[in-house]
């Protein structure tokens, strides 16, 4: 009983389990942790944005493109909590004007509470196409060679620009005309117009005297010549070829043919006649009166019975016209059926020249300016004014006048003011050149001192009766009234005293004067 007290007492009393406290201790630790760890969470979080372009954030666009916004797109996420991303709205800001070249800038927001996120994209509108060149060409358009091309037409246009062809320029070179133009973009376009060359014009081929003349049978022909040129080539004077002959010992009619070609084929021809007459029999008796036969002769006998001046041929020559009286005095001679020589010159009244030539009269030439300065500086300076007055009675009337009178006569001595020597050098080579000059062996005075009709008549007429020769060349000059108003005298007297008066050619009598120069 003793022994089971004692063992009693030794027992030690049993203790509580341990892991409820411990469980629990571990759980308030947990929710601790996750407290303290959520706390930092929260208060360590931020919200990010992505903002990310659609398409490329630098765009060329060429001109007369269309532009087509792609676009962006953006999400937010936590970085701790609510890290799931989530869609953000895009808002986007700026425009394309696709009719302006240029540099433009898109931005794209995206707003999420309070994170705002910015992206942008550069949009270039760039010209990068050429301007065009068109060329007007006229299927019959030609240049002739070694001239300047002449413009058949262009234009120019760009795309963006518009109408550029005040900005071409048109440059010729080696048988080509090259066109540029730039744009404001400096697109740069050339082509080249290959120029079509020809020459349909045919030369020019003058014959140096008459086309038709007259020689007696035994005088010697010599062809007083021809010029040829051309538009292109020049002067072909040696290059013309003379077909047929003269055979001055027998009489006929003989045709020569003149004829050039440049270089193109282009020819031209022309056609001179040279009568050879015979040689007239020796008179056996001298006639006593003028039976007025021939176109310039009167009707009718001379009753006067002045062998002196019966017979006689009167050239009537007037010089320094056409003048304001030329009309008149061309009525004057139709009337008495008489024909006369117009030595003309260039600043007369030309349009009465068609009028001369239709009178049946000679158009002599005279001068282009009558300034003996210019007229008598060189031998050239002359031939260029004499050349001048024949190519304007040509282009009046279509004559090719070769019968001419020295400005001051061949005895002039004012020349040598000019040119020494002058007068000595062009009566020789003046007839080389084809022409026939003519001075006078009775002046009217009409210059000097007389200054009435009466005066000059009356100088005509007693130098008529005084001369001895049987062919007498009048000096008057149809500018002065008062020696107009003389001709009617003159041819009454002349044609009651068996005169003849005619117009000067080629084969008439001689009339030169002394060179004093």
């Amino acid at each position: 009983m003793e022994q089971t007290q004692t063992n009693r007492r030794r027992r030690k009393p049993q203790s509580k389990p341990k892991w409820p406290k411990v469980l629990i201790g571990g759980i308030v630790l947990l929710i601790l942790t996750i407290w303290i760890v959520a706390g930092y969470a929260y208060i360590n979080n931020k919200y990010e944005i992505d903002l990310a372009l659609n398409g490329d954030s630098e765009v060329i666009l060429e001109y007369g493109s269309t532009y087509e916004e792609p676009g962006a797109t953006a999400v937010s996420y936590g970085t701790h909590i609510n890290k799931k991303p989530q869609p953000c709205d895009v808002q986007i800001k700026g425009n394309v004007d696709v009719t302006k070249l240029g540099t433009y800038t898109i931005e794209y927001q995206a707003v999420c509470g309070e994170i705002t996120k910015t992206a942008k994209r550069t949009v270039t509108l760039v010209d990068t196409v050429p301007p065009q060149i068109t060329l007007v060409s006229d299927p019959d358009h030609f240049t002739f060679p070694n001239q300047a091309y002449e413009e058949e037409g262009f234009s120019a246009t760009d795309n963006y620009d518009g109408d550029l062809t005040a900005q071409v320029t048109a440059t010729e070179a080696d048988g080509k005309v090259i066109y540029t133009v730039s744009d404001s973009s400096g697109n740069e376009v050339t082509i080249e117009r290959q120029i079509r060359y020809d020459d349909p014009v045919a030369p020019e081929l003058s014959l140096k005297g008459n086309a038709s003349v007259t020689i007696t049978e035994g005088n010697k022909w010599t062809d007083p010549g021809y010029t040829a040129s051309d538009n292109v080539d020049g002067d072909l004077t040696n290059q013309v070829t003379v077909s047929g002959k003269v055979d001055y010992q027998k009489p006929g009619t003989y045709k020569l043919t003149y004829e050039i070609k440049d270089g193109y084929g282009n020819t031209t021809k022309a056609e001179r006649t040279v009568t050879v007459k015979a040689k007239p029999e020796p008179q056996t008796s001298t006639p006593s009166q003028n039976t007025g036969s021939g176109n310039n002769t009167s009707s009718g006998s001379n009753t006067s019975g002045d062998s002196q001046t019966s017979g006689k041929v009167i050239y009537l020559t007037f010089d320094d016209g056409p003048g304001q009286h030329t009309a008149r005095l061309l009525n004057i001679l139709a009337k008495y059926n008489a024909k006369a020589t117009f030595f003309v010159c260039g600043n007369g009244k030309l349009d009465l020249l068609d009028d001369i030539a239709a009178g049946g009269h000679t158009l002599a030439l005279h001068s282009t300016t009558h300034n003996y300065s210019k007229i008598y500086a060189s031998e050239s300076a002359f031939y260029d004014d004499l050349y001048g007055i024949q190519s304007i009675v040509k282009k009046y009337t279509g004559i090719t006048a070769t019968i001419t009178r020295f400005p001051g006569g061949s005895s002039n001595s004012i020349s040598k003011n000019y040119c020494k020597g002058i007068m000595t050098k062009l009566t020789k080579s003046i007839q080389e050149k084809g022409f026939t000059y003519f001075d006078w062996n009775i002046d009217s005075n009409d210059a000097g001192g007389a200054k009435t009709s009466a005066e000059v008549a009356q100088n005509v007429i007693n130098g008529i009766k005084k001369s001895s020769r049987k062919s007498l060349v009048v000096l008057q000059h149809d500018i002065k009234g008062y020696s107009v108003d003389a001709v009617e005298e003159i041819l009454q007297w002349g044609l009651a005293n068996g005169c003849t008066f005619k117009a000067l050619s080629a084969d008439s009598p001689t009339c030169h004067h002394g060179v004093n120069n």
